[in-house]
């Protein structure tokens, strides 16, 4: 019998999901990533339901949905690419500079990523080309705590046993980071059954990594009793008011929402 998936003993996380602010009651890699990372962002997107893309996130997108088009030969690759510029071009960006350097290396992530994978054949969607989800209840024992861990899948290959998640960037890491490591264990957690790969494409090129092990997921519920207990502790309107923005990219061009959570105290 498949188990509930439900948080159990998570009265902090409870109380913010009972706000209805953007709280969904279930955790992921990237809200588990973000809470250790970037606390205001922390607080805006699951305090407050606000958020804001940017042009680097659009262009991951974009690039993605070209790939996925080709792969599938939906379109050809420079069909694909030349929706994807005109997609993005039609996008309203603040920083201008950082719309047209992001645009400028759409085609070449693309083109890279597409030679990379066409050999592996088609990816498997839904009929409406939905990404795969994974869902499953993380246990801490130590603490006595359970939660939904949720996760979406880029590019499944059943017939490989493989999972690949692509990341469009313009530097290449020599080390995946903690987030990206978590949010690969935590796929693996879920479909034990298969390969789970990263493919890194900068411009220049594409490298497949598949850093950390399981062991992350013991930090990753460190991180999930301090927000349980930052959660009880704090209502987002108290934690705003006390923590600044720091120096993380995750602000990046996001100059509204930046002035909504310093200046705007009845944007809230």
């Amino acid at each position: 019998m498949m188990e509930n998936l439900e948080l159990k003993n998570l009265n902090g996380i409870q109380k913010w999901v009972d706000l209805g602010c953007g709280f969904e009651p279930h955790l992921s890699s990237s809200k588990i990533a973000m809470f250790r990372n970037d606390l205001p962002m922390f607080i805006c997107t699951y305090g407050f339901n606000m958020r804001q893309s940017s042009a680097s996130m659009d262009r991951g997108n974009v690039c993605e949905e070209a790939l996925v088009s080709a792969l599938l030969e939906e379109e050809t690759l420079d069909n694909a690419i030349v929706k994807a510029k005109n997609k993005f071009n039609a996008m309203d960006h603040e920083d201008l500079e950082d719309h047209n350097k992001q645009a400028v290396a759409i085609p070449d992530m693309v083109k890279l990523a597409y030679e990379t994978l066409k050999d592996y054949g088609k990816p498997e969607f839904s009929k409406n080309r939905e990404q795969q989800k994974i869902e499953y209840q993380l246990h801490d024992e130590l603490n006595g705590w359970s939660a939904p861990m949720i996760g979406y899948l880029d590019l499944v290959y059943p017939e490989q046993g493989l999972i690949i998640d692509l990341k469009t960037t313009f530097r290449m890491p020599s080390v995946m980071s903690w987030s990206h490591q978590l949010q690969r264990i935590a796929y693996q957690q879920g479909k034990s059954n298969y390969d789970v790969r990263f493919l890194y494409v900068t411009p220049k090129k594409c490298e497949f990594k598949q850093d950390g092990d399981m062991y992350i997921l013991h930090e990753a519920k460190q991180v999930v009793t301090k927000m349980n207990n930052f959660c009880f502790t704090m209502t987002p309107s108290q934690a705003r008011s006390c923590i600044p923005i720091g120096d993380s990219f995750l602000w990046n061009s996001k100059f509204e929402l930046r002035d909504k959570y310093n200046n705007m105290q009845d944007v809230f």
